[in-house]
């Protein structure tokens, strides 16, 4: 029995050590899927899933292409092509991505790149504005932007991102009218001791580890 325990912890904390990497600049690329499983490893859609997109919208540049961004487009649905999304009604899209800060609350910098259907309104740290947007620009969806050297303000601890999507049909946000397809596709970097937070089968397995540990010693 102290032998399987031991297995557990030794196997528990091997996969934390592979779960977690080590602390540098954070880079990231919307449509990271290690699973293959159609969803985004880290991203949200307000609340939910970020699917990565299997069907596009016309218009749509094929990525990931180094010149535009290394980011896949995600979206509320994996299925966003003008067929089978038309007549979907315009709406603020959250896409949320939460981050490890491991030193003290400071400043930062950030390079965002990115292509949004249909604005980008705003990407906010921690509920605040960082002053990036594609607003007032002839189809967003059409042409990749970029903003590098942003500043901004992390805390020790889990930070979170927020690309602030407006869903138009070309319209000028706000617009709630009938609207039509909707996604991001991004890269983006992180500059300091910034790390992905662990999922929750990563903290599963460390508690089993850890748990096993304290068995085995107690034996």
């Amino acid at each position: 029995m102290k032998k399987l325990f031991m297995v557990f912890a030794v196997l528990g904390l091997v996969a934390l050590l592979f779960a977690i990497p080590a602390q540098a600049d954070l880079m990231y690329s919307t449509g990271t899927d290690a699973n293959s499983d159609g969803i985004d490893d880290f991203f949200t859609v307000d609340g939910g899933n970020a699917y990565l997109v299997t069907k596009f919208a016309n218009g749509w540049p094929v990525l990931p292409n180094e010149n535009l961004t290394t980011g896949k487009y995600i979206s509320w649905a994996a299925d966003q092509s003008n067929a089978t999304q038309g007549n979907v009604m315009g709406k603020l899209y959250t896409y949320a991505f939460n981050f490890n800060w491991a030193g003290s609350t400071t400043s930062t910098t950030f390079d965002f790149r990115w292509l949004s259907d249909d604005y980008l309104t705003d990407i906010l740290l921690n509920g605040t504005s960082l002053g990036v947007n594609n607003l007032s620009q002839n189809q967003p969806w059409t042409t990749s932007y970029s903003k590098n050297g942003v500043n901004g303000t992390v805390q020790s601890g889990v930070n979170k991102i927020e690309f602030l999507i407006w869903n138009t049909g070309g319209q000028q946000p706000p617009y709630t009218g009938v609207s039509g397809p909707t996604g991001i596709a991004a890269d983006f970097k992180v500059y300091g001791n910034a790390t992905t937070v662990p999922e929750p089968a990563s903290l599963l397995l460390l508690g089993m580890g850890l748990a096993g540990l304290a068995f085995w010693r107690k034996s």
